[in-house]
């Protein structure tokens, strides 16, 4: 995948934004001077990476209650947030006007005044060649070399946590788990190495990857803790922890991340392996508490992945 695949959807729509700006001066004679040169984008789209949405009152954790409220916010696990919201001004919060208040023109653009965000020469040329590998950044390039940051491959290289492990029976390594459950040849159309392909009515009535998942608790624990916790233990949803954020960079620098996502997740009770694939890209990666040069960070502070595809992304 190119470099120029690899740019979010978001990005694209910017520079789609800088050009019709540029045809609407134009329309109005306003294509010349310090006006179009200092023509502001108006951006669509979210300064900061999305927050999980709470789930159903019986999956709230304890430190869901009025007396104690989840201790992440957007502002403190957002990354630069700096930039982003100078991206983007008041966009996102609504203010109310008395029905007689008359509508005015705010923009700077058009009333003559130096926007807060210029065009650069590179987004231009980046419209016009269709090149916009220059518009992503390495984690070291945002935030530079520091003492703090972890980093990593892109590959976790431990197994499961031991007192999972032990507690429910799992054998050492991934061969002989596999082996000791019955063995057989894995392929995507048969997952569970039995020899015959699982249907959508086998699963009855959820998804087949989650059923799938939950037939290989000892067999393929990477793919059960993808899609589920241990046995008995409620699965959190929200934001995340202090000390959740803190065991997840332990982990890190310990084994490394980045796929075996739900192995990696074994470490942190009540989260499954795609919750911590998502907090990795919506949240570690922005923040710049692990570089990890498979991804690349968009002007919004966005993580694009730009590795390969074909090796396992869990």
């Amino acid at each position: 995948m190119t470099k120029t695949e690899a740019l979010s959807e978001y990005e694209r729509e910017r520079l789609e934004n800088i050009r019709q700006n540029q045809e609407m001066l134009r329309s109005l004679n306003l294509a010349s001077g310090p006006m179009m040169q200092t023509a502001k984008v108006v951006h669509k789209g979210r300064t900061k990476p999305r927050t999980t949405r709470r789930g159903k009152e019986n999956s709230k954790r304890p430190s869901d209650s009025e007396d104690e409220k989840p201790r992440h916010s957007d502002d403190d696990e957002g990354g630069d947030d700096d930039d982003n919201d100078s991206d983007y001004g008041a966009m996102g919060k609504t203010k109310r006007r008395s029905k007689t208040a008359v509508a005015t023109r705010r923009s700077k653009r058009l009333r003559g005044e130096n926007a807060s965000e210029e065009v650069t020469e590179i987004e231009k040329a980046a419209v016009e060649t269709g090149d916009f590998s220059d518009l992503l950044q390495t984690g070291e390039e945002k935030f530079g070399t520091t003492a703090d940051a972890i980093k990593v491959t892109g590959h976790y290289s431990g197994w499961v946590e031991p007192g999972v492990m032990d507690r429910l029976g799992i054998r050492s390594n991934a061969t002989e788990a596999w082996e000791s459950e019955g063995g057989g040849k894995f392929s995507f159309k048969d997952p569970l190495g039995t020899g015959k392909k699982v249907s959508k009515k086998m699963a009855g009535g959820q998804s087949v990857a989650k059923y799938v998942a939950s037939k290989l608790l000892r067999k393929n624990p990477n793919s059960y803790f993808y899609r589920h916790t241990e046995p008995g233990v409620e699965q959190w949803t929200g934001d995340w922890t202090d000390e959740e954020r803190q065991v997840f960079l332990d982990v890190a620098r310990q084994f490394g991340c980045g796929d075996k996502w739900g192995l990696f997740s074994t470490y942190i009770p009540h989260r499954v392996g795609y919750q911590c694939s998502n907090y990795y890209r919506q949240y570690v990666i922005p923040a710049g508490w692990i570089i990890d040069d498979n991804y690349r960070l968009d002007s919004a502070g966005n993580a694009v992945y730009v590795g390969n595809h074909r090796r396992s992304a869990r």
